[in-house]
């Protein structure tokens, strides 16, 4: 079992009712009459409870960016002060018959145990919050990645982990004793996976550049980038049906690499190959009628294959793996982001005059909302919203895409340091600042694409 101190009075605190409500600030907002968006500003335990009556199983994507708990950024609303008894009685100091049992150092579980309180009450509202085929993103540092990662496999189910991003949140640097940290993590968990559609991303630029290298020069296709696949391939298994000579546009007979070799004759029967024996991807029938369509290449080779005789052949066959049709199933992400550190999103900030550090790319964001399937008409819910940028990139998606994607960002009004570069600005508190990005930004948006 996975457990702190103060586990318990944490699930008492997201079950605990709640006398609130959301007041509308019209003066702040912009199109209040046509907006679907919404910011809100308050504490994120307290917003989530609210939204469970409104929004309960309607939010598609939650991406959220807490405190990394390094020591100098959990600023939270919540009192988790307990006595030294409760704290005693809580580590397991005395047992009920007052045995003395061990106690753990008071610093060390205090800081862990804290942010662990904090965050796992906030994640067990947000599941509710989720749709069915929703999907949740949290980044984190490796001070916490541990006990988050066990949280989430209890309130989501371990089988609705789907990864562990890695993100290079920064290149080189000299801070850290034994190593400078470049990476962080992205936490990615579904509300049910077996509901999900598989992630899908659109094929880069690098890879199209090395892999699709040819180009179709006859036909309906003419002019369109495909990538020749070998119609033979070492690892495939030996099948009677799939060992038969093909004719190369010199008259030549080839075939895989073997000591079993097929007739000569098209309608004689099928050899039975050895298992050493090479095969082709596809039956002869399969082939014929990609052959038909203009799927096949012959290119010479450097004896790949062999010929009726035994010998090396002059040439090699290829199936056409067509660009056009790859680009709309897409391809599968990696998990590894390299894209987007850190300093692009300080320059987004930067590019609208608002100074604010630490804050992530939109298009990272932007990123992670486009690998989900069926998002167009999606509810993204972001509950430390910070600078904003998951409404930044909201909105940058949806003009690029035509999508009527809504956000809800929820925000601490936690003050910014006096002699930081924000309250010179006139930024008292952050959210603040996020209000201002979102209005800048749209500004932006449709003044570049009215």
């Amino acid at each position: 079992e996975f457990t702190w101190v103060g586990k318990k009075a944490a699930i008492v605190e997201a079950n605990k009712p709640i006398r609130k409500t959301l007041r509308p600030c019209m003066a702040e907002s912009k199109d209040w009459d046509t907006t679907e968006n919404l910011y809100i500003e308050g504490d994120n335990l307290e917003v989530l409870k609210l939204l469970q009556e409104s929004y309960l199983g309607k939010v598609k994507i939650i991406y959220i960016d807490p405190p990394y708990n390094t020591g100098n950024d959990f600023i939270y609303a919540d009192d988790f002060m307990r006595s030294q008894e409760e704290e005693n009685e809580q580590m397991g100091m005395y047992d009920e018959d007052e045995n003395h049992l061990f106690k753990n150092t008071d610093t060390n579980g205090r800081f862990h145990s804290d942010w662990c309180s904090m965050i796992y009450s906030r994640l067990m509202l947000a599941r509710n919050l989720l749709t069915d085929d929703g999907v949740i993103f949290i980044s984190i540092g490796q001070d916490e990645i541990e006990n988050i990662t066990k949280m989430c496999n209890e309130i989501w189910g371990e089988s609705n982990h789907i990864s562990t991003l890695s993100r290079v949140m920064k290149s080189g640097g000299a801070k850290g004793r034994f190593f400078s940290p470049n990476i962080e993590y992205i936490l990615v968990y579904a509300k049910s996976k077996d509901v999900i559609e598989n992630f899908r991303e659109p094929i880069s630029e690098e890879i199209i550049n090395k892999l699709y290298t040819s180009f179709e020069e006859e036909g309906t296709r003419k002019g369109q980038r495909y990538r020749p696949f070998g119609l033979y391939q070492s690892s495939l298994d030996a099948r009677p049906n799939q060992r038969y000579y093909i004719e190369c546009p010199d008259g030549t007979l080839v075939v895989p690499p073997g000591d079993t070799m097929p007739s000569i004759k098209a309608d004689a029967e099928m050899v039975i190959p050895k298992k050493t024996d090479g095969c082709w991807r596809w039956s002869r029938e399969r082939y014929l009628d990609e052959k038909a369509k203009g799927n096949i290449a012959f290119k010479k080779s450097n004896g790949v294959l062999i010929d009726s005789e035994g010998k090396p052949a002059k040439w090699n066959i290829y199936t056409k793996i067509w660009l056009d049709d790859r680009q709309e199933d897409g391809m599968v992400p990696v998990d590894l982001i390299t894209k987007w550190e850190n300093r692009q999103g300080t320059k987004e900030l930067t590019e609208l005059n608002i100074p604010f550090d630490f804050a992530k790319p939109s298009e990272l964001i932007k990123y992670l909302i486009s690998i989900v399937d069926n998002n167009k008409d999606a509810i993204i819910l972001d509950f430390f919203s910070g600078s904003a940028t998951t409404a930044h990139a909201v909105m940058k998606f949806n003009n690029e895409d035509d999508g009527k994607r809504k956000f809800m960002m929820v925000q601490l009004p936690e003050e910014t340091d006096e002699k930081s570069d924000a309250r010179k600005a006139g930024f008292k508190t952050v959210c603040e600042i996020g209000k201002e990005r979102i209005r800048r930004a749209g500004e932006k948006i449709k003044s570049e694409s009215p």
